[in-house]
């Protein structure tokens, strides 16, 4: 049985599953490879449990530098900023296994126990270990960026928020990574299905969905394909809860962050909405539509409070041309007029018709 399959694009395996199938995380999938015996798909699955996995930790790595680089640069004192982070450090990983405190050191113990997985040292033991472990590392890791974001908001205001994802975490990492999903360099054709692939990938190493098992939901239109995530494990976790460790909402005491109490086109123009989840307007909207001239996802966010229930929905759309004029005017923007020319190569001049068609 084939689990694995090499990505052109991407220059690596992904899972060689369709829709359907990716709408199982890896890790139960995993478990079914362990079950049935199947020795080479367990080994692979762990492998790619891994994978998965590791862009996320990476990033979240790159957001820790950058977020202490924006801090610093609008003048938090170094031991200002080093007490902060004292305190949030110690919300973040309270109750969680004592590696998870030391990011290295947790994430080789994950690494660790998917080679135990791979080889069959007890598989069915070291696969749930490493589940919990990376669940624990993740989760620990979101509230820490969390909290520092929260020290954003609470020294510099809220707007401040916008401007450190665009110069600070968002902004390059958008220029470099999100190219592929430019018209002036791919088809849409082609970018389509990656947006659609990446969209379970991304569920499936935040470990997304009712029990923290990577699943998602999804349903497909002639239009559209939207995904809905209850919960995504980060932004989702952070405005509900976590019943797994018994935690509660991270607006909500010890941890007390901030939701945005205005309304900013960073954010949706909502009130409501977290910190963390602010990133999904900047990334897959805001800075498109921008560049582009059209959003890569649209992403209807959970908002606090909630009712303990908060779902997340991600919207992909199978041609630009169809996302309605809603989603744009709700960050302020307006949509290109009818044949104006869409991807970076056109921006000029797509500005230039949407400045003509307002006048």
């Amino acid at each position: 049985m084939t689990v694995l399959t090499e990505h052109p694009e991407l220059k690596r395996p992904i899972r060689a599953d369709d829709w359907d199938g990716l709408a199982v995380g890896t890790y139960p999938r995993l478990v079914e490879a362990i079950e049935r015996g199947d020795g080479a798909a367990r080994a692979d699955l762990a492998g790619f449990f891994v994978l998965e996995a590791r862009v996320i930790h990476d990033i979240y790595a790159q957001w820790l530098v950058d977020t202490r680089r924006y801090l610093a640069d609008h003048g938090l004192a170094p031991d200002d900023l080093a007490a902060e982070e004292a305190r949030v450090r110690a919300l973040a990983y309270a109750g969680r296994p004592a590696v998870t405190a030391d990011r290295d050191a947790a994430w080789d113990a994950v690494a660790a126990l998917a080679e135990d997985v791979a080889a069959d040292r007890d598989a069915p033991a070291a696969a749930a270990r490493m589940k919990e472990l990376w669940r624990h590392l993740h989760d620990g890791q979101v509230d820490h960026i969390s909290g520092l974001f929260d020290v954003v908001v609470r020294r510099f205001g809220e707007a401040a928020l916008g401007e450190m994802y665009e110069g600070w975490v968002i902004g390059d990492w958008f220029a470099k990574r999100y190219q592929r999903f430019d018209v002036s360099r791919f088809a849409w054709d082609e970018a389509f299905p990656l947006v659609v692939y990446l969209t379970f990938e991304s569920m499936h190493g935040h470990l997304a969905g009712p029990g923290r098992l990577g699943d998602v939901t999804f349903e497909s239109f002639d239009d559209r394909v939207v995904f809905t995530f209850a919960p995504c494990g980060s932004g989702g976790r952070t405005v509900v809860g976590e019943p797994l460790d018994g935690t509660p909402p991270r607006m909500e005491p010890p941890y007390r962050f901030k939701v945005l109490e205005e309304e900013h086109p960073f954010a949706w123009n909502t009130k409501g909405v977290c910190t963390y989840c602010a990133h999904c307007c900047v990334l897959t909207e805001k800075l498109p539509i921008e560049t582009f001239g059209y959003p890569i996802r649209v992403v209807d966010p959970p908002l606090y409070p909630n009712g303990g229930d908060a779902v997340c929905r991600w919207t992909v759309y199978r041609a630009p041309e169809l996302v309605p004029e809603a989603v744009y005017e709700r960050l302020g923007l307006c949509k290109p007029p009818p044949g104006a020319p869409l991807g970076s190569a056109g921006r000029a001049e797509r500005e230039a018709a949407t400045a003509a068609a307002a006048r």
